[in-house]
């Protein structure tokens, strides 16, 4: 099922106040950021990083499919020109995004990813599935980092015209959580509420969250996170990478074949890449709901294949690869 919305109440909607209308599942641009396949193997021990190919730098801007419309379009026109149904499936780099609103009570909408629930302002729904699987969790948080809350993907859009007139990426989500993070009830892509957004643990618990407080401690016991010894990490088959081989305060981890364990938390999010010896290696995602680098101190976000040769932005310790 695509979201719809009554064309007239678009009208209105848009010249009001900007807000965010016709959604769709169709898309029009590949992922840079789909996940891989197979279960981590058992650890192996880990060469130091030096070697590692990987280029450290500041994540590249999010350009905006371009729809070829006239100039001077309206996202109206747009809209009537392709038609509903198209997205931009890309994830931006740096993980920004802004932010509107959409259902309410009195203004229900079904959704792609339910059948019994509905977009109607009583839980922490969002649209994104173009870009992340039905039922994912995302963490989302202000720009400046400051407030947080968790939210479920439960529909897609939105509409690759409105994402072109803002010119950024956009979650489009329940008035719960715009409540949460900016204390409003009602957003429109025009009013340009700057959010970063990055996927949690499916069992991580809807609403507000406190994850700002410490984001370094979030990653204790997952992949990416700081360790002593191997039980330091809580999961199966995770090895520490050591301090003394150049990952400062450690770094869980463990050997793989394809896609990495989910551990459980808040920061869960990891790929299996190559390490400097091209060994294939969980290494954390780059995170910027939780760091403005992207990751903990004494690591850069570096692009680096995963083992599918596909890119990927992991945390590597800084002075890894070329700038």
């Amino acid at each position: 099922m695509q979201r719809t919305r009554n064309l007239s109440r678009f009208v209105l909607v848009a010249i009001a106040a900007g807000a965010l209308l016709g959604c769709g599942a169709g898309e029009i641009a590949p992922s840079a950021d789909d996940p891989v396949g197979m279960p981590a193997t058992a650890a192996v021990a880990a060469p130091p990083p030096d070697a590692v190919q990987a280029r450290c730098e500041a994540p590249p801007r999010w350009i905006p499919v371009d729809t070829d419309g006239p100039d001077g379009e309206k996202v109206l026109g747009c809209l009537r020109r392709l038609g509903r149904g198209v997205t931009d499936k890309r994830i931006p780099a740096d993980q920004r995004y802004e932010l509107t609103t959409f259902g309410n009570p009195g203004d229900e909408q079904p959704v792609d990813c339910e059948t019994e629930l509905r977009a109607d302002g009583t839980w922490y729904y969002a649209a994104n599935k173009q870009r992340f699987p039905c039922r994912s969790r995302v963490r989302l948080v202000d720009a400046k980092r400051t407030r947080c809350v968790i939210v479920q993907v439960a529909d897609t859009g939105p509409h690759v015209c409105v994402e072109e007139a803002d010119g950024q990426p956009t979650w489009d989500v329940s008035p719960l959580a715009a409540r949460q993070l900016f204390g409003i009830d009602q957003a429109g892509w025009s009013e340009k509420r700057a959010v970063y957004g990055a996927p949690v643990a499916p069992d991580t618990p809807l609403g507000p969250c406190d994850h700002l407080a410490d984001p370094a401690a979030l990653a204790r016991g997952s992949v990416g996170g700081a360790c002593a010894n191997d039980t330091g990490c809580g999961f199966d088959g995770a090895t520490c990478l050591a301090e003394s081989a150049g990952w400062p305060g450690g770094h869980c981890s463990a050997s793989c074949s394809g896609q990495c364990p989910e551990t459980a938390g808040p920061h869960a999010s990891s790929v299996c890449a190559l390490d400097a010896g091209g060994e294939a290696r969980c290494l954390a995602r780059c995170d910027y709901t939780l760091f403005a680098s992207g990751c903990r101190e004494g690591y850069s976000c570096c692009d680096t294949p995963d083992v599918s040769g596909a890119p990927s932005r992991v945390c590597l310790p800084a002075g890894t690869g070329t700038r």
